[in-house]
């Protein structure tokens, strides 16, 4: 059996105390003995350890146990002073690695302290080979950043090798190699011997969980995850942090999971109710499980904690527009951007003011944040579909023709499938938006090339995900398909509409949308109208008719409902006439037109006033 190769505590403490005495008994030391050799040096070596309260008092032991080697030692006092010079080195270099493990990056003195701790690692196993934890620390300090990731691996298989029998550093040693493989299966298979050598290695088993959630296994990685929460004293931080972890397997994190979570955050809650943190965490859950009441609850508890919380502010204000309270929703977004006006503050409210119809507001908002970041394509696409919105197609345009210029055609050649197939996806929305404003200045030409290249790259992204062997392939934009039949249906233009086209688009929206859109259903009846199929535009158009209805019922703000209704009305009257529908849309001229209409209508009041005014004098 091969010995355990770490010094204990105990044999330090035996070889400072114990063992000079007994050599200089067996060997016969005598006082001119130790005037040619190193054993007074050696002796002043152990004295000093046994005195030492300082790194500096160690730094003297060492070069104690330097001298008597250089001076000389028989064979006995030689191993000795060897011993006690590698594990002083190995003392100091642990105190400056908990240095650096216990304050990271915060320091900025940590690459001195790893510079300083290798280079008395690098003694320490000159003098004492098979040390195995000074192999395991310098493999830990070599990973770090800038570290010699190849020393890192050879240190570490060193520590493997030298374990031998001890099982508690073979499995140390195992786990740390698991942290640095580069092949998820070798991490595995050294995670599961580590565990299975000590079934008590708590961070091999934490470590396992939080493989399987990257893995996308919540079951297994909540089973290890448990277990290490239940061998430590209770600790909230622990319990919010395998709940976020949770969290983060996405789709896997079904109804089942998030109630796992909960009941992980209810722990939490109960070792410590006053933690902000915990609440906001369990308020996201029950986000993720469309439990909005129960979100409201929980990040007004963590408000109550702490008034000034940004993000529970943010939250509470998120889920309050989703229940439609936006006055309550944007007093807490406003809340949230005077303690600390944050790029993420200003869009969520801007999205609360779309939400109302305050285009004007939200676009107030993102303006404010293009200032800051002018070319920033994020910002840019969110004012432009505000534009659009706000019946502002001709500062859409602009905006789209930037956007394009920043993922120009064929600036995805020589890409990587993920980068590529993201370029295309830009440039295939910013085409879309362009088509919408395209359409809704009666550019009706440039709308149709502008949806047909959106639908050609939606087309190439599918291949592209087929032949990369996607799990869930992106769908064809409906809206595009929708939008385009809509045109090559109804423009009043000859050499733009193409009424067989518009069938086969309008029914693949209406197939990707289960038929279920009414909008898309009148598009699919403007299609058959203008190929002369009468019988079936009405069908499609009563159906829309009836979706429309339903909506009706269920909407709180009727606005769009009722405008689409109307619509729908004209294009039924339309079809029992056996008349194709044609629509030219200029809309910012009709808003201009609406407002001179609505300006002289006020002018007249103003008027019927002061006449009022006149003759009562």
């Amino acid at each position: 059996m091969r010995a355990n190769s770490r010094i204990s505590v105990q044999r330090v403490l035996l070889l400072i105390v114990i063992l000079p005495a007994v050599s200089m008994l067996l060997n016969g030391s005598s006082v001119s003995a130790q005037e040619t050799d190193g054993s007074a040096e050696l002796e002043q070596a152990f004295q000093q350890k046994i005195d030492a309260t300082s790194s500096r008092d160690l730094d003297k032991v060492v070069k104690l146990c330097e001298a008597a080697i250089k001076k000389g030692l028989d064979e006995g006092n030689l191993v000795q002073a060897q011993q006690l010079a590698s594990s002083v080195l190995f003392q100091q270099a642990d105190q400056l690695g908990k240095k650096i493990f216990a304050t990271g990056a915060q320091d900025p003195r940590w690459r001195i302290y790893r510079s300083q701790a290798l280079g008395k690692l690098q003694k320490a196993v000159k003098y004492s080979p098979k040390m195995g934890d000074a192999f395991l620390l310098i493999a830990k300090l070599n990973a770090l950043p800038g570290g010699d990731k190849k020393q890192s691996k050879v240190a570490i298989e060193k520590a493997v090798e030298l374990a031998g029998d001890d099982r508690e550093a073979l499995s140390a040693a195992l786990f740390y190699r698991a942290t640095i493989a580069e092949d998820d299966e070798a991490q595995l298979s050294d995670l599961n011997q580590a565990i299975k050598i000590n079934p008590e290695n708590m961070d091999a088993v934490r470590v396992r969980g939080l493989y399987y959630i990257r893995k996308q296994e919540p079951q297994k990685a909540l089973k290890d995850l448990g277990k290490w929460l239940e061998s430590d004293e209770p600790n909230a931080d622990n319990y919010n942090l395998v709940a976020q972890q949770l969290m983060m397997t996405g789709e896997k994190f079904d109804d089942v999971m998030q109630q796992e979570a909960i009941q992980i955050l209810d722990k939490a809650i109960e070792i410590d109710s006053k933690n902000p943190a915990t609440m906001v965490m369990r308020a996201r859950v029950n986000l993720m499980g469309e439990n909005l009441e129960e979100a409201v609850k929980d990040t007004s508890r963590a408000i109550e904690l702490d008034p000034k919380n940004i993000e529970a502010l943010l939250l509470r204000g998120s889920t309050l527009s989703e229940l439609e309270r936006y006055s309550d929703a944007l007093s807490d977004i406003n809340k949230a951007i005077g303690i600390s006006p944050t790029f993420g503050a200003f869009q969520l409210r801007s999205m609360i003011y779309s939400q109302q119809q305050d285009f004007e507001k939200a676009i107030a908002d993102i303006a404010l944040l293009l200032n800051s970041d002018p070319e920033n394509s994020m910002f840019l696409r969110q004012i432009a579909i505000l534009f659009n919105a706000n019946d502002e197609p001709s500062k859409a345009i602009k905006i789209y023709e930037r956007l394009l210029k920043q993922d120009p055609k064929g600036s995805w050649d020589n890409k990587g499938g993920a980068e590529k197939i993201g370029i295309m996806q830009r440039r295939a929305a910013s085409l879309r938006g362009l088509g919408d404003a395209h359409l809704s200045t009666g550019e009706h030409g440039k709308a149709v090339k502008d949806f047909q290249e959106a639908l050609e790259l939606g087309v190439k992204i599918q291949g592209l995900e087929v032949e990369g062997d996607v799990e869930e392939p992106s769908r064809l934009d409906d809206g595009v398909l929708n939008n385009l039949a809509w045109v090559l249906a109804t423009s009043p233009d000859d050499n733009v509409r193409d009424g067989k086209l518009a069938v086969e688009y309008a029914t693949q929206a209406a197939e990707l949308t289960e038929f279920k859109e009414a909008h898309i259903l009148s598009t699919l009846a403007s299609g058959y109208a203008e190929v002369g199929d009468f019988e079936n535009a009405i069908k499609y158009i009563q159906d829309a008719i009836e979706l429309n209805k339903v909506a009706g019922e269920e909407a709180v703000d009727k606005t769009r409902t009722d405008s689409q209704r109307e619509s729908l009305g004209k294009e039924f009257e339309s079809y029992k006439q056996k008349k194709p529908w044609r629509e030219l849309q200029n809309v910012e001229k009709e808003k201009e037109d609406s407002k001179a209409e609505s300006d002289s209508k006020d002018e007249d009041k103003d008027e019927d006033k002061d006449e009022d005014k006149k003759g009562g004098l």
